[in-house]
This record gives structure tokens, C-alpha cells and sequence, in this order.
């Protein structure tokens, strides 16, 4: 496992953000929740214009883009603060469809009149119960291999959800797997013994560094 240890989250949201900068990848997957909205900030602040970058959104609930729970909302207040860059695209979820399903397809063709193939870089976020992305332990989401995006139903949280499937993740050039905190620690302790976490399964001899802050 390439892990590397953080003192904080500012830490390693400047790590992260100095990774994404110095990769050089042109598709890049971000990931929605509270640990990678720092990074988003520090990159909005000095946005990518060295290249042109294709933004695509990992994952989202299936709310409205104003919604405090979105992902899409949240990476638009800071990722693009200033604007999308006119040599950048961004891909999201298009909750307003109103159909999670209809939401799935819809994202799938947005992929292919994209032309997007492989991913460069994925990052990914960490749930205290093991979770990635939107897929959930116990769930079937983890078996779909033929599509590039689902919807997914998730009943501890009673919530609709969209996101890119096992396959796109793990066929990505690199992921890197934001995570903090006790909960989180708990969770990498459990990956690094074996346990089937959907983190676990994602990751799992494919190039993939943690980034790993103890507080």
C-alpha cells in the first residue's frame, strides 16, 4: 500500500491538490463530501490553465445542484469559483432529470459524446463504513461491470444515489483515497487486514495512493 501520513487535513489537502498538479492528467474524477473541499479551494484559487482538463464527478445524491448535499454544488462553489476555464469541461450528474435512472443514462451518453475513454486520476473519498463512490457494502452495485454509470439505492440512508462504476474506477491510470480522522483510521487498518471493503475492492492492485491525515 503507498500510504502517506498527514498531520492534518490542511496537510494533506495541499498534498492533494500538489498531486493533481504535478500529475498532469487531463481527465480527472473528483469526489464529493467534506474531506477534498479544501484541495478544491487551493486549486480553485489558482485553477489549471496549463492544459485543458475534462472535470468529472465521481458521484452525487440525488438532490438538487443547490442542495448543500451535493457534490456537484459544492465542487462548482470552490473547484470553480472563478469560472470554468475555457479549455476545461465539466461532466456531472443532471439531477434536475428528476429520475435517478434517466440521471445514469444520461451521464453515460454526456461520456461518450465526450469522447472520454480511460480516466487519468480518480479521486476518491472514504466512508467510516467502508463505502466508496456510491457503492455500498452489501449492495449489487459493486457487480456491475457493463455500464459506466448507475443508480444506486442506498437504505441506510434511505437516498437515491448516481455513480461511475468499479470498472471506470479501477480503470483509471491512478486513484488517490482522501481520508481523515479516527473513523477513517479504523477503516485503512481494516483494508490493509483484508476486509472486502467497497474501498478495498476498488483499489486492489491497481495504482492507488492514500493520503491518510491523523486529525
Amino acid at each position: 500500500m503507498n500510504l502517506r501520513i498527514f498531520d492534518d487535513l490542511e496537510d494533506l489537502s495541499r498534498a492533494a491538490a500538489r498531486a493533481i498538479r504535478e500529475s498532469g492528467a487531463t481527465t480527472i474524477v473528483l469526489t464529493g463530501g467534506g474531506t477534498p473541499k479544501r484541495t478544491y479551494e487551493l486549486l480553485g484559487e489558482s485553477p489549471l490553465v496549463d492544459r485543458p482538463v475534462t472535470w468529472i464527478l465521481l458521484d452525487e445524491r440525488y438532490v438538487p445542484i443547490d442542495d448543500p448535499q451535493s457534490n456537484a454544488g459544492m465542487i462548482e462553489r470552490t473547484l470553480f469559483a472563478q469560472g470554468l476555464p475555457p479549455s476545461h469541461r465539466w461532466l456531472r450528474f443532471k439531477t434536475e432529470l428528476n429520475d435517478p435512472a434517466a440521471t445514469a443514462r444520461a451521464f453515460e451518453d454526456d461520456w461518450r459524446s465526450s469522447g472520454i475513454h480511460d480516466v487519468d486520476l480518480v479521486l476518491l473519498g472514504c466512508g467510516d463504513d467502508g463505502h466508496t463512490a456510491s457503492l455500498f457494502p452489501g449492495t449489487s452495485s459493486l457487480d456491475v461491470e457493463d455500464r459506466i454509470a448507475i443508480e444506486v439505492f442506498a437504505p441506510r440512508l434511505n437516498q437515491w444515489r448516481v455513480t461511475l462504476t468499479k470498472p471506470v474506477i479501477r480503470s483509471a491510470k491512478l486513484r488517490i483515497v482522501m481520508a481523515n480522522g479516527a473513523a477513517k483510521a479504523k477503516v485503512l487498518r481494516e483494508v490493509r487486514e483484508g476486509v472486502e471493503h467497497p474501498i478495498a475492492v476498488v483499489t486492489r492492485g491497481v495504482e492507488t495512493w492514500w493520503f491518510f491525515g491523523v486529525r
